[in-house]
């Protein structure tokens, strides 16, 4: 029996009250390696609502850290490409269940893959030492860090820089 790594916090058939503000689940995409849901996020004082979107990587290892970064690329691209479709302001959130380790994973690739693509700087030390200031502890084990350099290698390695 697998532990459960996050208590399931968002209703998931009938919408539920949380004081003021009313959460109802609109539709779920359930794809390959992660799941999409969207819900309606209402305030019950003055009816304004907005849509939400969260996502749930779901192809992440019981233990230790994926084959290769290729899905959890394909992961953050989806989660940035999702942002500035539909022109969200706020911020995007993340975690996992200690909220260090798959989250530190998740926000170090995102930034050095940002990099790599506007300042074509691969820096991931620097990266995770901003990250730590931030939040002690994030990439809770050398196998993360090692599967961080490897990912970004793996994204690096699938351009053509040969061509013109």
């Amino acid at each position: 029996m697998s532990k459960e790594r996050c208590h399931q916090y968002w209703p998931s058939e009938r919408s539920a009250r949380y004081q003021y503000f009313v959460v109802d689940p609109m539709v779920e995409y359930n794809m390959p390696n992660y799941t999409l849901r969207e819900f309606k996020l209402s305030d019950a004082r003055d009816g304004q609502s907005r849509t939400l979107r969260q996502f749930q990587f779901t192809d992440w290892p019981e233990a230790g850290v994926p084959e290769t970064g290729e899905a959890l690329i394909e992961f953050l691209g989806q989660v940035h490409k999702t942002k500035e479709q539909f022109g969200q302001e706020g911020p995007i959130t993340v975690h996992c269940s200690a909220g260090v380790g798959r989250t530190g994973v998740f926000l170090a690739l995102s930034i050095v893959l940002d990099r790599m693509r506007y300042e074509g700087v691969v820096d991931m030390f620097q990266s995770v030492r901003m990250l730590r200031t931030q939040r002690p502890s994030m990439i809770q084990s050398e196998d993360q860090y090692q599967f961080c350099y490897k990912a970004a290698l793996e994204y690096l390695s699938s351009f053509d820089h040969y061509a013109n």
